[in-house]
C-alpha cells in the first residue's frame, strides 16, 4: 500500500472515530459502547497497515475528541483504556498462550488502579462514589468481567473482519 493510501486511510479512520466519540459524548448513555466501537478502527488500521499508524490513529482520535468536545471525559476513557487496549492486546498475544489472561487482567487492573489514584488523590474526585465496601468490590469485579468481555469482543470482531468484511474491501486496499 502506498504511503499516500496509508495516510489517507488513517486520517479517514481518525475522522470517523472522532465523529463516533462525539456522538457518544452527546448521548452519554453510549459513551462506553462508542469507545469500544471506535477502538475497532484502531484494530482495522493495525490489521491493514501496521507499523506506527495504529498508534497515531489512537493518539489523534483521542486528541481530536478532547479538542472538539472538551466537556466530556469520553476522550479519556478512549485514550486510557479502549483505544490503546487493542494495541496492547496484540503485544500480549505474542506471549505464550497460557499467560494471556493473566497478563491482560494484570494490565487492566493496573490501569484501573492508576485511574483510581489519579481521581482520588490528584483530582480529589471519588472514583467509586460513596458506596459501601461491598458495592465497591462488586463494581471492581464487574469491571474485570466487562474487560474480559471486551477482549472477547475484539477477538470475535477480528475473525469477522477477516472472514466477511476484508474480502469485500480487498480491491480497495491493494498494495
Amino acid at each position: 500500500m502506498s504511503q499516500t493510501k496509508k495516510v489517507t486511510l488513517s486520517a479517514m479512520t481518525v475522522a470517523l472515530g472522532t465523529a463516533m466519540m462525539i456522538v457518544g459524548a452527546v448521548i452519554e448513555v453510549l459513551d462506553l459502547s462508542v469507545c469500544a466501537l471506535a477502538s475497532m478502527l484502531v484494530v482495522f488500521i493495525y490489521l491493514e497497515i501496521g507499523s506506527y499508524y495504529p498508534w497515531l490513529v489512537w493518539i489523534c482520535t483521542s486528541l481530536a475528541t478532547a479538542l472538539l468536545y472538551p466537556g466530556s471525559i469520553i476522550w479519556a476513557e478512549y485514550a486510557l483504556v479502549f483505544g490503546i487496549y487493542p494495541l496492547i492486546k496484540a503485544y500480549i498475544e505474542r506471549l505464550p498462550k497460557w499467560s494471556w489472561l493473566i497478563v491482560k487482567l494484570l494490565y487492566i487492573n493496573i490501569v484501573v488502579w492508576v485511574i483510581f489514584l489519579i481521581c482520588e488523590k490528584l483530582l480529589e474526585i471519588p472514583f467509586f462514589g460513596e458506596e459501601t465496601l461491598g458495592m465497591k468490590i462488586a463494581v471492581y469485579v464487574l469491571m474485570n468481567i466487562a474487560f474480559v468481555a471486551f477482549d472477547f469482543f475484539i477477538t470475535v470482531m477480528v475473525r469477522f473482519y477477516y472472514d466477511k468484511i476484508r474480502p469485500r474491501f480487498k480491491k480497495f486496499l491493494k498494495k
